[in-house]
């Protein structure tokens, strides 16, 4: 068992509304953990220029939300220049973790790397891309941080769809990474309730804030007796969503819920 640290590198991808949230609350619970995160891995944005990025939000949100999303990415970055991080990078060094940008997590140069440094914990948190088999092999734990119940809510932006579907709460899931994606086994779920005035963004940011709390205080418990055993999903009940269209936020809207 030993004293040493679990050491963990997270791979990601930088924006100041929501994985931003995620490594503020876990850096803050890891403080008085036994838990070290000694590099963060950015990759694009949904592994995609800037300019598709923005085409793609454009057509989710539509001109006046995109403005206000606009609105509030101007805010966070102003607050940045003013020292207070909100972009992933900003966080980071804030706490002194390097950050290191990579064109895809599964180059072999970079994954012998992990090895070499004795990292316990490969952690995906909304890595826009797939680990292939080397990247699952890479360290002794390879894990994925997701913000839907599986198999209910495999895919992209899962807490959209469980706003869209009416679901009372989403399930923060955390599972062992494998080929087929979000088909690992589950090792712990978190609930996040739904409150009436939630809107899509709104229940993303706390879903992410939960989420970092509760991974810091589960990778505690690695290597010790309290580690939870995985148990397998049942894809015979799997749902896989895609990334929402136009079509499906105006539906949002119309149940009278907010994108923001």
């Amino acid at each position: 068992m030993g004293t040493r640290a679990i050491t963990v590198v997270a791979v990601t991808q930088s924006d100041p509304f929501f994985t931003g949230r995620f490594f503020e609350a876990f850096l803050d619970e890891t403080g008085h953990l036994p838990v070290r995160l000694v590099e963060i891995v950015l990759l694009r944005n949904f592994n995609e220029s800037m300019p598709a990025l923005a085409m793609r939000l454009w057509k989710l949100y539509g001109s006046l939300d995109m403005a206000r999303l606009c609105g509030r990415y101007a805010t966070a970055r102003l607050a940045e220049r003013l020292g207070i991080p909100r972009g992933v990078e900003a966080i980071a060094a804030r706490h002194g973790i390097p950050t290191r940008s990579l064109r895809t997590i599964n180059d072999p140069a970079y994954l012998q790397t992990l090895g070499e440094r004795d990292v316990d914990v490969l952690l995906s948190v909304a890595a826009p891309e797939l680990f292939g088999a080397r990247a699952l092999r890479a360290a002794p734990s390879v894990l994925n941080v997701h913000c839907g119940k599986l198999p209910n809510y495999r895919g992209m932006m899962p807490t959209f769809w469980a706003l869209h579907n009416g679901e009372r709460e989403i399930v923060v899931t955390v599972h062992e990474m494998a080929e087929k994606l979000d088909a690992g086994g589950v090792l712990a779920e978190y609930p996040v309730p739904v409150t009436p005035t939630d809107s899509a963004f709104d229940l993303a940011v706390r879903a992410k804030r939960l989420a970092g709390r509760e991974v810091a205080r589960l990778l505690a418990r690695l290597r010790t007796p309290t580690w939870p055993e995985p148990h397998a999903v049942d894809m015979s009940r799997q749902r896989y969503f895609r990334f929402p269209t136009r079509q499906h936020a105006r539906e949002l809207r119309a149940s009278g819920r907010r994108m923001l």
